[in-house]
């Protein structure tokens, strides 16, 4: 096709907003005509406006040097550095497109958001002013212009320039969004709500007001009726991508991760300049186990948009969940501030070979005390007047079928009523047979809105009044003990719920362990105190539809089978090494890997190239993805032996790997996570299935595995020895949480 035909068919497809068809065309035009300024500038234009950032800059900086007398390569190059969080650049492109053209709007428009980002609004109104003169009722630059009203306090004069956008555009869901900031600043929450009520009623078809009330409800801690609102908001504006943002965020609380990922693809379709968006649907991808391409989705965001701290955290949770534990330290890194050392302390640190040392977690923890020793809220007591009992706090995200629900709901429910009021605080609504239980057993539940503010949280923690309060989420996903700091009540305790190390956090007075976990001497590991429960720091519940234990694989296939159902993130090269040598003086045997990450096709791939570069036979290595609990316990019948991982010990795959008779090989780490296997081992007898080094582990696999009649002997008794243990008694658990709890109160701080 001729340069000229084909540029113009390109034009024309940019009129009609199908930059996707214009960009092989005038791609075609440049082959034919190299030197086409004009179509080398569109295509700059056309790939920015699709999203491919990574690909436009070359082509706007040809034009704009092609063009010198043109503002749109400078306006464009300018909104690009802009995008991308350079405000110096973006001021630069800016100031250069309007040298060239005084009118050009965009430029004015994007000129007038730095000197707000910069903290000089006034001239930020100018300038919004002087374009709105070019460009009467332009809708983005009135809301910019609202903005910035909003930034002086000038709430009531927003609302009218925000009013006029959603007059003439009642889909723009971002001028619903700030029209729900602005009524709430002006008229607080309560009024803003009736008036919100009342437009809507006025204009029921209006999708960007009830937008806004979705976002207001979201605030006020009403995530069912603000998931309404928002899928009516999306029914009545598609294609709108603030709207879709929002809803996508909505699913993404209530765990409807698969859903949300849908939504924010479709987001991203929309808004590929959102940075924010982008970066949202990697850590959907990431949920929905995708973790290949979520780790591309994210480096490719902050690649073409600038560094995100919150992507760069998101990618070094996939790298760490696809066994890249080095590699995700440039992740860990680059997120920065609180966020690198929350990711040391508990996501990246516990499972890496070296990051793990206990020097090296409690030299992370000392330094995210100290940041968050600062501001901290005045605490005051509260008066006990007439309380018999003790009234203790639970405050979790996973009060269900999670490990904090398999490993705790024995104790809860023994612990004695007469002397203990429970109150149950549950960050993520639950459903299911553990819930119920959590339920039945609480004198009160609460359901807290995940999204709640820290201020918001320790208000409500605070007016709770309680004697104890107990996290059971740590620095987890949907994790708060971070509001902690301020003090909540008299006596804090750090128990299960990513429970890998110290949490670091002030005013958190204990941590619950046992001396397998932490024996004398380890003290020095923690922030906290460490109160020491009688038997192990957990109480297994096992699952009622466990199928019974079957024989030993080993008599009838004639070698061992080695399992490990644990994370990939938990097979470090230090653990590879290990397996390469169990396997290779074992011939015959297998290794059979199973978990979420080996369904991701791109993660197994690479997987398994690691694992055979360590040396592993890869023919005597099966690696299946996870299953369904039923199916996944069921799938021990084939199992030998477990090799529990490290330096991050397996917890619940150890309990659920005893209780289906597969015996499990540890080995003994310096940390709270390198030592959970150890503690449960021991709990029911066991200690000597654990190992001190790498040498003793690998010994003792070869030695167990030469002798099928011990394992299958072992196996035959090995569920009625666990049922008997204390790591399933809830009774003696409860005695034993009960007289700890009341030690802790007995010694609470201040006492006296």
């Amino acid at each position: 096709m001729p340069a000229l035909a084909a540029f113009s068919e390109a034009v024309a497809a940019l009129k009609q907003g199908r930059g996707l068809d214009a960009v092989p065309l005038l791609e075609a035009a440049l082959v034919a005509e190299p030197e086409h300024a004009l179509a080398r500038l569109n295509l700059g234009m056309a790939l920015m406006d699709i999203g491919r950032l990574d690909s436009c800059e070359p082509h706007l900086q040809e034009a704009a040097a092609a063009l010198p007398h043109m503002a749109e390569p400078q306006f464009r190059l300018g909104r690009l550095a802009h995008l991308r969080g350079d405000l110096a650049a973006a001021r630069q492109g800016y100031e250069a497109a309007l040298l060239r053209r005084g009118d050009h709007v965009p430029a004015l428009a994007g000129l007038g958001v730095v000197e707000q980002a910069e903290g000089r609004p006034l001239q930020a109104e100018a300038l919004l002013r002087e374009a709105l003169l070019h460009a009467p009722g332009d809708s983005s630059v009135m809301l910019e212009l609202a903005r910035s009203r909003m930034s002086r306090g000038e709430h009531l004069q927003a609302l009218e320039e925000i009013e006029a956008v959603l007059e003439r555009e009642p889909e723009h869901g971002q001028a619903g969004l700030l029209w729900t900031d602005a009524l709430v600043q002006a008229h607080g929450h309560a009024a803003a709500r009736e008036r919100m009520e009342r437009a809507i009623a006025a204009d029921p078809f209006g999708a960007a007001r009830v937008a806004g009330l979705a976002a207001m409800l979201d605030g006020c801690g009403a995530p069912s009726e603000a998931l309404a609102q928002w899928r009516l908001a999306e029914a009545l504006a598609p294609q709108d991508g603030q709207i879709l943002s929002g809803l996508g965020h909505a699913l993404w609380r209530q765990r409807s991760y698969q859903e949300a990922r849908a939504v924010f693809e479709r987001a991203v379709a929309i808004l590929p300049q959102d940075r924010k968006i982008r970066v949202a649907l990697g850590e959907q991808l990431f949920r929905t186990h995708r973790l290949a391409e979520a780790a591309e989705t994210l480096r490719r965001a902050m690649r073409e948009l600038g560094p995100d701290y919150r992507g760069n955290a998101t990618l070094a949770l996939v790298e760490v969940a696809q066994g890249l534990q080095d590699q995700a330290l440039g992740a860990c890194e680059a997120a920065g501030g609180e966020n690198e050392l929350l990711l040391r302390l508990c996501s990246l640190g516990p499972y890496h070979d070296e990051l793990s040392r206990p020097l090296e977690l409690r030299a992370v923890a000392d330094r995210l005390h100290a940041g968050l020793s600062t501001d901290l809220l005045p605490y005051q007591a509260p008066a006990r007047a007439g309380r018999e009992r003790l009234r203790i706090g639970l405050l979790s995200a996973h009060f269900g079928t999670h490990p904090v629900g398999w490993l705790t709901l024995p104790g809860i429910e023994a612990l004695p009523r007469e002397e203990m009021e429970l109150v149950i605080l549950s960050l993520g609504d639950r459903e299911g047979p553990l819930a119920r239980r959590f339920r039945e057993r609480a004198d009160r539940w609460i359901a807290i809105n995940p999204g709640i503010t820290e201020r918001g949280l320790v208000d409500m923690l605070r007016a709770e009044e309680f004697d104890i309060l107990i996290d059971l989420g740590g620095h987890g996903h949907g994790g708060r003990v971070r509001a902690l700091r301020h003090r909540c009540a008299p006596v804090q305790i750090k128990w299960v719920g990513s429970q890998s190390a110290t949490t670091g956090v002030p005013n958190v007075d204990w941590m619950l362990t046992d001396r397998w976990e932490t024996p004398a001497g380890f003290e020095a590991q923690y922030t906290e105190r460490l109160l020491r429960l009688p038997d192990g720091y957990v109480c297994y519940l096992p699952p009622p539809h466990a199928p019974e234990v079957g024989p030993a694989p080993i008599l009838a296939r004639g070698h061992v089978t080695f399992g490990c159902f644990n994370n990939l993130a938990k097979v470090t090269p230090g653990l590879l090494a290990c397996w390469e040598r169990i396997m290779r003086a074992l011939p015959d045997a297998r290794l059979v890997l199973r978990t979420h990450a080996l369904g991701d096709a791109p993660t197994r791939a690479a997987f398994e190239a690691r694992a055979g570069e360590a040396g592993l036979p890869m023919d005597r290595v099966e690696m299946h993805s996870a299953l369904p609990h039923g199916e996944l316990l069921a799938a021990y019948g084939g199992i030998d032996i477990s090799l529990d991982p490290f330096p991050y010990n397996g917890g619940l795959t150890v309990c659920e790997s005893l209780w289906m008779g597969v015996p499990v090989l540890a080995r003994i780490g310096e940390h709270f996570a390198g030592r959970h296997a150890f503690s449960h081992l021991s709990n029911v007898g066991l200690a000597d299935w654990a190992e001190a080094d790498e040498q003793g582990y690998v010994r003792q696999a070869i030695r167990r595995a030469a002798d099928p009649a011990a394992l299958a002997a072992l196996r035959a008794g090995l569920r009625a020895r666990v049922a008997a243990s204390p790591l399933c008694d809830g009774p003696r658990f409860g005695a034993g949480l009960a007289e700890a709890l009341r030690r802790a109160w007995s010694e609470r701080p201040g006492k006296g």
